[in-house]
């Protein structure tokens, strides 16, 4: 089902445009304030948009959603009943795929029609590089300095793959991981491809390195183009050039302190392009000291001057992937919980931008923790003499225990704290918190005893379902798992359909959020898919009942056919019963709300909501 965000500020107008593009199978999701679009386009990935012409800094908005998916498809709506349309050509900054001059009217539906099929068409042709960014980004942001750095970390830490493409005002260069390592680069500049890029360190001759220049205008990949020129030979010479390219462009992507970036999950372009491995954590490191001033370190580092920094138990897991140099590796040796941030600087004096930038690094990865008091957080080795850590408070110890003893038997939705509705954005969010949470360098000041084993399986646990749930394909199949258990286990009807269920999840959230014509939407999608769930036909019921666009007398009659036929399935479903009982007192029949109310109590003695309602029908008669 095609999803449609409408960004339309007047109520009326709004209800009237989401009820009909509801009415042609779309899936609506009503947009906010203007200027939180571009991270609510980020987190619904909306097939197109609606938007109102006369909204608030339309075009800056539009500016944001270009920036977020470059394809996204863009209806204005103009509007007649508040005054003259202001017409197309006054839209035109706006760079629309569409303009509709009255969105109430059929054009709008037949527009969005016409749009879809053909974006359809586009994105069934495309592949490779093309196909991964033309889906929405998961995630944006603008660039300052220092930024490049910490996302590099992030994608690392987080085993992602997709592309991060930074765009400002020079060409747009694209970074592409795989499982967090950076395995290509490219760019918009021919001077930073592969061609241009090598010449010069190969010391080209101008006729080979136009040649190469030649072949990869031809369509020739940069490596292909590099072979047939002469400038490398297939194997391990062609290998080392694409790893030279691939970290020089890594490193100079560190400087990068204006623009924006956006990161587009997945992996298709890995048939497309040729790919090698660069390890990211040193060339982070160099990278930002290559191009990142004194001053940012110095600013990130303020806060914990007068702090001691230790090393936790993070630090000998990355030692490897980091490769520290001798001098580095002398300076991270040093912090052992004893002496001061300053102290530490001050020692180094000599070469304080690279001791500046080795303890931003160290503190960003977590290999280093900084706390108020000397000595409580020194890292000791295995053997080693020194005082005791003093074990973590009995209260606190017990809080995590129970916590993760919650998280490690449930599912990796349970893990996260999010339901199968949750988009990647969403995902993401979650598993930052709960790996923060259960981090160990978050209690480096302690013996955490037995518990250390503890958080490990909880971080283990975390980022297994971080790994399943942001690919749509094994959420897909991790997902029709635990519904097949469901049926298996006698817990729900059989027959469960995965994308109705994920409908009907997304219902409830926007009845939560009292968010009702995309909550009608929703469920009546999971109908849809599968009318056989009673528990979908009474939810959609319970929607309707509370749609602000129906009126009374309409809603009732809705709500009661859905509620009937959900008892048909299972005539003791009590959310069906309650909602029949409301919608003949919306109805004005009030012995029949009684009746059905009644009924519900007999069945379900026990239900406060039975009871709620039963006490709120009797109201009417009392009075």
């Amino acid at each position: 089902m095609p999803r449609i965000l409408l960004v339309e500020p007047h109520d009326a107008t709004r209800a009237a445009i989401g009820e009909h593009l509801a009415a042609m199978g779309l899936d609506v999701v009503l947009g906010g304030a203007p200027q939180e679009l571009a991270d609510q386009h980020a987190a619904t990935r909306p097939d197109a948009v609606v938007l109102a012409a006369d909204l608030p800094d339309a075009e800056g908005v539009t500016r944001r959603l270009r920036q977020i998916d470059p394809l996204a498809l863009l209806v204005v709506a103009d509007r007649q009943h508040l005054g003259q349309a202001r017409g197309i050509q006054a839209l035109l900054p706006l760079r629309a795929n569409a303009y509709v001059a009255d969105p109430t009217s059929a054009e709008l539906g037949e527009k969005l029609t016409l749009l879809l099929s053909q974006q359809a068409a586009a994105r069934a042709r495309l592949r490779g590089v093309p196909l991964l960014l033309s889906r929405a980004a998961v995630a944006q942001g603008e660039v300052k300095a220092g930024v490049v750095a910490r996302l590099v970390h992030q994608v690392w830490r987080s085993l992602s793959d997709g592309a991060l493409v930074l765009a400002g005002d020079g060409p747009e260069r694209r970074l592409y991981f795989q499982r967090g390592v950076p395995v290509a680069a490219e760019s918009d500049d021919p001077d930073e491809a592969l061609a241009g890029w090598l010449g010069p360190g190969l010391a080209l001759e101008a006729v080979a390195h136009q040649r190469a220049r030649a072949a990869l205008a031809s369509g020739l990949s940069p490596g292909a183009a590099l072979v047939s020129a002469g400038a490398l030979v297939p194997g391990e010479s062609l290998r080392a050039g694409l790893a030279a390219h691939l970290r020089g462009r890594l490193l100079a992507s560190m400087g990068t302190s204006r623009g924006s970036w956006r990161f587009h999950a997945g992996d298709d372009f890995a048939a497309q392009l040729q790919l090698v491995e660069v390890a990211p954590l040193p060339a982070l490191l160099e990278g930002a000291r290559g191009h990142l001033p004194v001053k940012h370190f110095a600013d990130a580092l303020k806060a914990v001057l007068a702090a001691y920094p230790v090393r936790t138990a993070e630090y000998d897991r990355l030692v490897p992937e980091v490769g520290l140099a001798a001098g580095d590796a002398a300076v991270a040796a040093s912090l052992d919980g004893r002496t001061s941030t300053r102290a530490v600087l001050e020692a180094h004096k000599a070469d304080l931008k690279e001791a500046l930038s080795l303890l931003w690094f160290l503190s960003m990865t977590g290999a280093v923790a900084f706390h108020g008091t000397p000595g409580n957080g020194a890292a000791r080795p295995a053997g080693a003499e020194g005082p005791a850590l003093p074990p973590l408070p009995a209260d606190r110890a017990e809080a995590i225990r129970q916590a993760a003893l919650r998280i490690l038997p449930g599912t990796y939705f349970h893990a996260l704290g999010v339901d199968i509705a949750a988009d990647s954005t969403e995902v993401e969010r979650a598993w930052r918190e709960v790996m923060a949470r259960f981090d160990p360098a978050s209690f480096a000041e302690y013996e955490v005893g037995d518990l250390a084993d503890l958080l490990r399986s909880v971080q283990d646990k975390v980022t297994a379902a971080h790994r399943v749930l942001v690919n749509d394909e094994k959420r897909r199949h991790y997902l029709s798992f635990l519904l097949l258990k469901s049926e298996l286990s006698g817990a729900r009807s059989p027959g469960i359909v995965l994308e109705a269920e994920v409908a009907m999840k997304r219902g409830e959230r926007a009845l939560r959020a009292r968010r009702n014509a995309e909550a009608v939407s929703a469920l009546g999608e999971a109908v849809e898919r599968n009318p056989r769930e009673p528990e979908y036909l009474a939810l959609l019921a319970f929607a309707q009942l509370h749609d602000p666009v129906l009126p009374p007398r309409l809603r009732a009659q809705e709500a009661k056919a859905h509620a009937e036929a959900a008892l048909q399935l299972d005539q003791g479903h009590l959310r069906a019963r309650v909602v029949l009982a409301l919608a003949e007192a919306l109805a004005g029949d009030h012995p029949a709300a009684r009746a059905a109310i009644d009924q519900a109590l007999r069945l379900h003695p026990h239900s406060e909501l039975a009871r709620r309602v039963h006490l709120r029908l009797l109201r009417p008669a009392r009075a």
